[in-house]
């Protein structure tokens, strides 16, 4: 055998085991790569998944609990309000009118709001869960105490013919304790709208968050599929590329080829199959 023939036999021997042993899993089953790496990939999927369900539940329950308390406040505030509101205006009417009727024609109204506000207050007080909002509930029923103290004053003096009378209450206490009941329930109602719009900033930020962590999530799948995949392929293909180096040596009548099975897969079975022809 003449020295060039030696030292190609070397190269090739040399060459063979050098991608053998730097393959990545030289221990592991190809069935084994291939499950890890979809393992992997599916693991990833799954925590997607999972972190999307709890998110989603998670808004459902802060819209649930906006609609609950504040929203359900924010809404008998508002009928309280526009109750109370139209109640000023007709006493408005009553006072500065020369119509004597009109006080009649308004009893029915006025006794239906003075019942809807004591029912909505009933129902407010359960739904009352800090100290501000009650201390501001307290404050509304004050005002609305001198308010209708007041309002009845005006419609005392509507009815008994007396303008002067009349126009002192109606000014002098009837238009300030009016003006203070509105503007208790207004900081009430100013309240409720804060809640609401702190809670939808408070879902909006947790969407955005959430959709952030998905598209990393996704991305990082992506990139662990593709990393996963080109590792298992190179971990198959270069070993796979020397046995069949090997095996057409052997297939020509070359047994002179030195090599070695250095990994424990089924490529390395077939490298000791050949060895073993060789």
């Amino acid at each position: 055998m003449s020295f060039l023939q030696k030292r190609i036999i070397a190269a090739r021997h040399y060459s063979l085991l050098n991608c053998q042993e730097n393959i990545m899993f030289p221990n592991v089953r190809i069935g084994s790569r291939l499950a890890i790496g979809f393992a992997i990939v599916l693991v990833l999927s799954i925590v997607s998944t999972a972190y999307a369900m709890l998110a989603a539940r998670d808004t459902a329950s802060a819209t649930e609990r906006m609609m609950a308390n504040p929203l359900a406040k924010e809404r008998m505030m508002s009928d309280w309000y526009v109750m109370t509101y139209s109640a000023i205006v007709r006493t408005s009417l009553i006072a500065r009118s020369a119509d004597e009727t009109l006080s009649t024609t308004f009893a029915a109204a006025i006794a239906d709001s003075v019942k809807r506000n004591n029912e909505i207050m009933k129902q407010m007080e359960p739904l009352l869960s800090t100290d501000e909002e009650k201390a501001t509930v307290k404050a509304i029923q004050a005002n609305r105490a001198v308010y209708q103290k007041a309002k009845e004053a005006v419609m005392a003096a509507k009815k008994a013919g007396d303008s002067a009378a009349t126009e002192q209450a109606f000014n002098g206490t009837f238009l300030p304790a009016a003006t203070a009941y509105q503007n208790s329930i207004q900081a009430m109602l100013a309240m409720q709208r804060k809640e609401i719009d702190s809670t939808a900033v408070q879902i909006e930020q947790a969407s955005s968050r959430t959709v952030s962590l998905l598209l990393l999530l996704g991305t990082l799948a992506v990139l662990t599929g593709a990393v996963c995949a080109f590792l298992i392929t190179r971990s198959i293909t270069v070993p796979l590329k020397a046995a069949v180096a090997v095996a057409g040596t052997v297939a020509s009548g070359d047994l002179t080829t030195e090599f070695g099975a250095t990994t424990r897969d089924e490529i390395g079975d077939l490298m000791r199959a050949l060895h073993a022809m060789n």
